[in-house]
């Protein structure tokens, strides 16, 4: 029986029991494998880290209203309600013809839901206050995710604008939205089908009637209310009194009252047909008039799955509605695409170049092959880490596994070639690795410790840069420790025969 010295270097000699017990560790990596590789396939693909904006902003119009009088009668009210929120950093105003918008910037890591509801709530405290005139304030928080990742040309050339324009909001949009991770759908130019009325003066005239009697029956017939309760067979049931229009002859045939006891139909002071509304905007494509979609995803929604689900509802789309179809005009998912091919080109080069490296060194291999089986155990496990703290593979968390390629393989190369020293020595392989890994243990740690400690603090970085540089630094935390883990205890030799010693022949 050989009996090893005792190393005062090597601690709790971690990897001296890894050697001892090697099925245990064979089980435990394994398993932080297959975690790693499912976790993977879970990861969304986005092109920057989910970053909040702490700001909300409220947005008034009034129709035909001068800035001068938006900014008295509106705007500083508004200021004066949202100035006495906590938490508020900075509140800038906008003031247009018509409109008036106010951004309250808010303190990093205040709760947006949460002040988005107080923003409200002041408003509608000062809502009696502001002009009767103004339409309905609009409270909504300032999201980066609400920008669109792609857009689509609509042609569809026996259709007309009109019913293009209502294919897109009534079967194109409710398609897209049923899809997952797409928020929600705009159209871009076209027209919205209208019911148009026009009076004829002569016959208003003649039947005494006036513009806005008309506009107030059209007002009150158009109204779907409810009735009350009743009781039938029994039971309680609700009634609703449906007064509302659902065809352009229910239209045509309403009746209105003149004032004197007699009753006109809508037909007999006015035209009414099917039109389209005033256009206020457009689309063109290579110089033709096109209607355009654009497709927002929700904001844990990977930018590349949500795509090809859009991609391949509308080729079901396209076969569906063969007069129809889709030219993708914008994406910005492409950019991500591009992003995550190239990191896994430059993960995989790292790799092999890092191997070759150590082939170069130690022309071993046999240490060549443990190094960079080392690289992917260390690399596959991060993934699993990372989805348990909510992050995506992104343009940070990508960043941080290209750099950290060449530190994961520096602890195995370090106890790796402890050990081949002693085994050139003369020592037997066994016993080598049994004193090489645990006499350089303590360095291995004290290395991987100064890595995390750089690291680290970057993650809990104050401010917008903070948010960005939260997945970077724990990343690179995460994916070190790993490399620390593997080195301990997967890349130290394991000799067939432990006693034999073919020197002597014992």
């Amino acid at each position: 029986m050989t009996h090893l010295p005792h190393d005062p270097h090597g601690g709790m000699r971690i990897s001296a029991w890894a050697i001892r017990n090697p099925i245990p560790v064979a089980v435990l990596f394994i398993g932080l494998v297959l975690a790693g590789m499912i976790a993977y396939g879970g990861l969304a693909v986005k092109n920057f880290p989910d970053v909040t904006f702490p700001a909300v902003s409220v947005t008034i119009t009034q129709n035909g209203a001068a800035p001068g009088e938006i900014e008295t009668q509106i705007t500083r009210q508004v200021e004066d309600a949202v100035a006495s929120i906590p938490a508020v950093r900075n509140i800038q105003s906008t003031v247009t013809q018509g409109v008036s918008t106010t951004t309250i910037e808010l303190e990093i890591g205040e709760d947006l839901q949460k002040k988005t509801d107080e923003v409200q709530t002041r408003i509608d405290q000062i809502r009696p206050n502001l002009p009767r005139e103004i339409d309905e304030p609009l409270v909504q928080r300032v999201d980066f995710d609400s920008m669109p990742i792609t857009t689509f040309a609509v042609s569809a050339p026996s259709m007309s604008d009109v019913e293009l324009s209502w294919f897109i909001d009534d079967t194109l949009a409710r398609a897209l939205q049923a899809e997952k991770g797409v928020a929600q759908t705009r159209r871009v130019g076209g027209v919205s089908r209208e019911i148009n009325v026009v009076l004829d003066p002569d016959r208003l005239a003649s039947r005494g009637l006036t513009a806005s009697q008309v506009n107030s029956a059209l007002r009150s017939a158009d109204l779907d209310l409810p009735g009350g309760r009743v009781q039938v067979g029994g039971r309680e049931q609700t009634v609703r009194v449906l007064g509302a229009a659902t065809t352009l002859a229910q239209l045509r045939e309403l009746t209105i009252p003149t004032g004197t006891g007699s009753y006109v139909k809508l037909t007999d002071v006015a035209e009414v047909g099917d039109g389209s509304g005033e256009i206020r905007g457009f689309a063109r494509l290579n110089g033709r008039p096109v209607v355009g979609i654009q497709v927002m995803k929700i904001r844990a929604a990977s930018d590349i799955q949500t795509e090809d689900a859009v991609l391949a509802r509308l080729a079901k789309l396209e076969q569906q509605y063969p007069g129809v179809k889709f030219t993708r005009i914008f994406t910005s998912v492409q950019e991500t695409r591009d992003s995550f091919r190239a990191t896994q080109h430059v993960l995989l080069e790292g790799m092999l170049l890092a191997a070759f490296v150590v082939w170069l060194f130690l022309r071993d291999w046999r240490a060549t092959m443990v190094t960079a089986f080392a690289m992917p155990v260390s690399l596959i496990p991060t993934f699993f880490i990372i989805n348990m703290f909510g992050f995506s593979l992104n343009v940070v968390t990508l960043l941080a596994l290209t750099l950290v390629i060449g530190i994961l393989v520096d602890d195995a190369i370090v106890e790796i070639e402890n050990i081949e020293k002693r085994v050139k020595a003369g020592m037997r392989p066994y016993e080598a690795a049994m004193q090489g890994a645990d006499a350089i243990g303590l360095a291995v740690v004290a290395t991987t410790a100064a890595i995390i400690v750089v690291f680290a603090p970057v993650s809990f970085m104050k401010g917008m840069v903070g948010q960005f540089f939260r997945e970077f630094g724990l990343t690179v935390c995460v994916a070190v420790a790993f490399s620390l883990v593997v080195a301990r205890l997967l890349t130290t030799p394991r000799p067939a025969s432990r006693c034999r010693d073919t020197t002597s022949g014992r």
